[in-house]
């Protein structure tokens, strides 16, 4: 593999002019403009592992379906593959400098990779960088394609292949709470609504409907995905297929499913997926709800942990580091609170990429960057929440049955169950009776309920 630095350099030559790069440099003029005019935000498209490697296999697929179609030598579509699988195995990162934060639709990155993958491809031919003549960063690399199709296509197959770990992540974390459900089955607490007492039942009830809930947000994941799964490569770039090969759409596309083995297909028009981010909303959508949801519990176990003794108690979360210098002993809910801030960096993200799509005009998005870059981050970030929300937190959580049962003794609590049972009238009568000092056990006793009638049907 090739250093970005060199004690010789070359010359490119674009429409602008030419410029001089690091001889060895396996990006080529474009990217260097696209350094010059993107010094954002330091993140680079190499970050985005999951659409590099994406890029790659449409490359490698394309490589295949041009050298079949007649358009491409059999030599050439063997380094290009070569180099596409160097790309999958995390090699030549190095070389991927564009900003994430680009303007042209992807254009810069999209450049990138192709120059990157001719000048290594050269490399293995046995020529320098830069001669283009034996192996072209455009003609031969992005043969009838486009960057519309091509990054369009590489976010749509790096959320799908994606889609079975995070699946799996939430699942992971659904499990650790059933099985704290199992654990807490036999502790009877108070529940509660809008932060007031209301009626008994279980810890291991609540428990249980936390990961009823990751549960339900699992099982969504696939089916939004699979909306993602019609293409618009071989549309090039408005999505009427000018300058790409007769058949070469379907070509590719067939070597993208043995490549990849999802379920991919051309999309249905060509023109509207082109500029149609549609799908990728209802995506970023999903990833909202799904941190919505871990929100929500992370807040509850935070209240649930409060304390020790000016809060609720009825839990204890793992010590996974020390809480304060000045308080010795305090332990903080640092991983609830790391939870939080991933749904509030999620959400945020879902409204970037909600502006982004509106914001694309005619044939074309030149927003996608930003949404790839918004839906991809997110998605990472919530599968490793996910499970270190699961190994660092709801593994370690163990139950305060006696703070449970002090919340759950108070009589108020436990009259409010009693209208479900006798009735609106009799409760808030021996309500009142309570209020004025009688006793309640014998309150039920004498209007012919057993006293046990409070620790048992109530719950």
């Amino acid at each position: 593999m090739s250093s970005a630095g060199s004690s010789w350099t070359r010359t490119e030559t674009d429409e602008l002019g030419s410029r001089r790069l690091p001889g060895e440099a396996l990006y080529g003029i474009s990217t260097l403009r696209a350094l010059e005019n993107f010094p954002v935000s330091g993140v680079r498209i190499s970050t985005l592992a999951p659409l590099i490697h994406a890029m790659a296999l449409i490359k490698k697929a394309a490589a295949q379906a041009n050298q079949r179609l007649g358009k491409l030598s059999a030599r050439k579509a063997e380094v290009i593959g070569r180099v596409c699988d160097e790309l999958l195995a995390g090699q030549h990162a190095a070389h991927l400098l564009v900003d994430v934060f680009q303007g042209g639709g992807g254009t810069s990155g999209h450049m990138n990779l192709n120059e990157v993958i001719a000048n290594r491809g050269l490399e293995l031919m046995g020529h320098a960088c830069g001669q283009y003549q034996h192996l072209h960063p455009i003609r031969d690399v992005n043969r009838s394609q486009s960057t519309t199709d091509v990054h369009s296509t590489a976010l749509r197959i790096a959320l799908m292949q994606g889609a079975p770990q995070l699946e799996r992540a939430l699942l992971e974390l659904a499990g650790a709470f059933a099985g704290k459900a199992q654990e807490f089955g036999g502790i009877l607490k108070l529940g509660r609504t809008h932060l007031q007492d209301a009626v008994p039942m279980t810890l291991g009830e609540e428990f249980g409907a936390f990961a009823a809930a990751l549960r339900a947000e699992a099982a969504r994941i696939w089916p939004i995905s699979q909306g993602l799964s019609g293409l618009n490569l071989g549309g090039t770039m408005v999505g009427t297929g000018l300058t790409a090969q007769p058949d070469f759409a379907e070509a590719v596309i067939a070597e993208l499913q043995r490549l990849t083995e999802l379920p991919l297909r051309r999309a249905d028009n060509l023109v509207s997926a082109a500029w149609n981010p549609a799908e990728l909303v209802q995506f970023s959508s999903m990833l909202r709800g799904i941190a919505v949801t871990l929100a929500k519990i992370a807040n509850d176990l935070r209240l649930l942990s409060s304390g020790p003794r000016g809060g609720f108690g009825e839990i204890v979360l793992p010590s996974v580091q020390p809480g304060s210098p000045l308080v010795p002993g305090k332990s903080n809910p640092v991983i609830p609170e790391m939870v939080n801030q991933v749904a509030f960096h999620v959400a945020g993200a879902d409204v970037s990429v909600g502006m982004a799509a509106e914001a694309g005009q005619l044939q074309r998005n030149a927003f996608e960057p930003l949404i790839a870059h918004c839906l991809l981050t997110s998605f990472g970030m919530i599968e490793q929440a996910a499970r270190l929300f699961a190994t660092r937190c709801v593994a370690g959580i163990t139950a305060a049955p006696a703070a449970c049962a002090a919340n759950l003794d108070a009589p108020e609590t436990l009259i409010a169950g009693l209208a479900a049972l006798l009735g609106t009238e009799p409760a808030t009568e021996i309500a009142k009776a309570v209020a004025e000092g009688e006793d309640l056990a014998t309150l039920l006793q004498e209007r012919g309920f057993g006293a046990n009638l409070i620790k048992g049907p109530l719950t």
